[in-house]
C-alpha cells in the first residue's frame, strides 16, 4: 500500500509503503500552536522510509519535555510536515494532517492531556498521559499493541 502526502501548495511531497503506524495526539501548547488547532496528530516513522520530493526546511525548538526538536516545513506555504530529534532527520513524527487521505485515522493515545483544550472528550479506551511517558519512543513503538 502506497501512502502519499505533502504540504498545502505541493512544493514538498512524500510517499511511503504502508501500513501506517498507530497515530497519537499531542495536546501541549506547542502542538496547538503549530497545528492552529486543539491538538496535533502524528505517526512515528523512520525518515528513511519516506521518498521526499522537494526541499523541506527546518528550525530547532525546545519541546515541553526540554529536549531539542527539529521542525520540518515547506518554505513556500509554511505547512509543518514532520518533527525529528535530529537534523538531518532519522526518526520522525509525521503530521497526520499532511496525508492525502487521513480518513479513518483516530489517535490511539494522547500526550499532555493536562493541557487539553476544554470541550473535547477523549476515547476512554485510549492511552492517556497527563504529560508524556518517561520513554516516549518506547510508548510510540508499543501504541496499539496492548503493552
Amino acid at each position: 500500500m502506497s501512502i502519499t502526502g505533502g504540504c498545502q501548495c505541493g512544493a514538498v511531497r512524500y510517499a511511503f509503503s504502508g501500513p501506517l503506524p498507530p497515530a497519537y495526539a499531542c495536546h501541549c501548547g506547542q502542538c496547538k500552536k503549530q497545528s492552529a488547532s486543539a491538538f496535533s496528530m502524528s505517526v512515528p516513522l523512520s525518515y528513511a522510509a519516506l521518498q521526499v520530493v522537494g526541499e523541506p526546511q527546518s528550525f530547532r525548538s525546545v519541546a515541553y519535555s526540554g529536549k531539542a526538536k527539529h521542525n520540518y516545513f515547506c518554505d513556500q506555504c509554511g505547512t509543518r510536515l514532520w518533527h525529528s530529534p535530529s537534523n538531518p532527520p532519522d526518526a520522525i513524527t509525521l503530521k497526520v494532517g499532511t496525508l492525502d487521505d487521513p480518513s479513518g485515522i483516530a489517535p490511539l493515545g494522547h500526550l499532555w492531556v493536562s493541557k487539553k483544550q476544554p470541550g473535547f472528550e477523549l476515547d476512554p479506551q485510549s492511552d492517556q498521559h497527563l504529560t508524556q511517558p518517561d520513554d516516549l519512543n518506547q510508548w510510540r513503538a508499543n501504541l496499539g499493541s496492548g503493552k
